[in-house]
């Protein structure tokens, strides 16, 4: 992993790659948390929710509490 060194003609991290490691860590841990917080918007916040956009009373009584 020394694309830096062989786009940009630099060696910030002297050539080791520990640069790139950290970018290409950064950029995969951004994607992973953008598509969880996308993915919970998406899910029923309870499921006394869920059950009601579901319309089925019956479970719905079974839940409360």
């Amino acid at each position: 992993m020394d694309f830096i060194e062989r786009w940009l003609h630099i060696s910030p991290d002297g050539g080791n790659g520990a640069s790139e490691f950290m970018i290409v860590t950064f950029v995969a841990v951004t994607i992973i948390s953008v598509i969880a917080v996308v993915r919970r918007r998406k899910l029923p916040g309870s499921l006394r929710e869920f059950l009601a956009k579901l319309g089925n009373k019956e479970s719905k009584d079974r839940f409360d509490n």
